[in-house]
């Protein structure tokens, strides 16, 4: 397919949304899998395995009024992408482990009482292995069961620049191969084959670990492979991660544009609504086809620390306050790259959002302002704001929200935290917990209480 004929096509796709009349893109690849097993493991939850043609659904004859807020199909306009991102939250489910019914009520609960409309993290496998199977049955149930309440909700899972030996337990499918126009054979994944050919990065993140190097065929395969897998678990929003390290020696974005593009296809096919959200690490990036790389950016919040405080562990009557610059550190505001858009329209600056991050703490530092610093009080940044008082971060949550979207001029969004890795640390420096949950503490004994916070805010924006 060519580059104008695309370009042409996604713009048309665009126009036609709006009449709700979409047809399939021509020459749109459809991934050959019907004669390999879904590998989504058989737990009594999952569906039937892709087929040639993508099952045809009528709809009932009494068919509701759409909502055009929140409504994509296929593509998504520049208006209902903004839509979402201003009702992201950050709901980190470490380990790639979603629950199941049984104690995942408040998570249900904090997304339908608050509004929430995109889950960034969803699904978080950091190092994964063929152990992650056993949670793909837990993680559909759990998105159908929101999906039953609030269709519109679009879950997030990430595919991370973190790689080991475990790779090498999980099989090829066939569709994997065919995807790419490959031979297909009966082999597993290789560990050896996804990493840089000169050692760079390996033992990154600890011993038997390596980051991937997306010009390495293999590891092509491997994304793909993963990246489809939540697809057809009901996922519609993709992370990729530190897209430049991974992509260190892709030129001119090749291997990502090739990738991506594969991703969208069988996304058009096999995803709820034919689409899905792809971000990364980045302030933008454009690949070889002309054409923005990412649907939005994803970067850290970077807070800064209020160097005009002295050193203190953070009180009731003493937070440990912070405020955003654009030009701090690596921040990513008034940076967003523009341009032509996957759907077809073009932007001065792509839509972004920012979240508070987690990358660890610098504990020498721990406690003292460096406004400098890319971490806040020596703390990484969802640390940092766990271990402020709740009124505190009340009135933070206020200021970060209002002020990144006046900083971006609607262009930029703040991801309200929900759940996510930090430590919460006592006067002697001990952590005495290891998550954050933004949780109504009558739904969750850790909770917090920034739920009802959270509410208000995105509630106060809508009158």
């Amino acid at each position: 397919m060519k580059q104008n004929a695309k370009i042409f096509t996604r713009i048309l796709l665009l126009l036609l949304s709006a009449l709700l009349t979409l047809s399939c893109l021509p020459g749109c690849k459809q991934p050959p899998i019907s004669e390999t097993p879904d590998p989504v493991p058989d737990d009594g939850t999952q569906t039937e395995p892709p087929q040639n043609e993508p099952p045809v659904q009528e709809p009932p004859e009494d068919e509701p009024e759409v909502d055009m807020t929140y409504h994509f199909e296929n593509t998504i306009s520049h208006e209902v992408l903004c839509n979402y991102l201003s009702r992201a939250v950050t709901i980190s489910l470490e380990g790639s482990f979603v629950p199941n019914s049984r104690n995942s009520s408040h998570i249900r609960k904090f997304i339908l009482n608050t509004g929430a409309k995109y889950i960034c993290r969803a699904a978080t496998c950091w190092n994964p292995g063929p152990e992650d199977y056993e949670t793909y049955g837990g993680q559909r149930t759990f998105i159908a069961e929101v999906h039953k309440r609030d269709p519109e909700v679009v879950f997030e899972a990430c595919v991370f620049e973190c790689i080991s030996g475990k790779v090498n337990e999980i099989p090829v499918p066939d569709w994997v191969f065919e995807a790419f126009d490959l031979p297909v054979e009966e082999r597993n994944f290789s560990f050896d084959a996804m990493c840089f050919p000169d050692g760079s990065f390996k033992g990154q993140w600890g011993e038997g670990t390596s980051v991937p190097d997306i010009t390495q065929q293999e590891t092509m395969l491997f994304f793909y492979y993963r990246a489809c897998q939540y697809i057809l678990l009901g996922y519609e929003g993709l992370h990729m991660g530190q897209i430049h390290l991974i992509g260190r020696d892709d030129k001119n974005w090749e291997n990502w544009t090739e990738l991506l593009t594969k991703i969208r296809e069988f996304a058009y096919d096999r995803a709820r609504r034919g689409f899905v959200f792809i971000n990364a690490h980045t302030h933008g990036l454009v690949g070889t086809d002309g054409v923005l790389l990412f649907d939005f950016h994803m970067y850290p919040s970077r807070p800064m620390a209020d160097g005009l405080q002295e050193p203190h562990f953070p009180t009731e009557d003493d937070p440990q306050c912070a405020t955003f610059q654009a030009g701090h550190s690596d921040s990513i505001y008034g940076k967003s790259k523009g341009g032509m858009t996957y759907s077809g329209w073009e932007c001065d600056s792509l839509p972004y959002l920012v979240e508070l991050d987690n990358y660890g703490d610098d504990t020498a530092s721990l406690h003292i302002p460096k406004p400098n610093d890319m971490r806040t009080w020596g703390m990484d940044e969802i640390t940092w704001y766990a271990n402020q008082p709740a009124w505190y971060r009340a009135e933070f949550l206020e200021y970060a929200y209002d002020w990144v979207m006046n900083e971006a001029e609607g262009e930029g969004f703040f991801a309200m935290p929900g759940q996510r890795v930090a430590r919460i640390y006592d006067e002697d420096g001990n952590v005495t917990r290891w998550q954050y949950y933004a949780y109504d503490p009558k739904n969750h004994k850790d909770g917090c209480g920034d739920e009802a916070v959270i509410a208000e805010i995105w509630a106060s924006y809508e009158s």
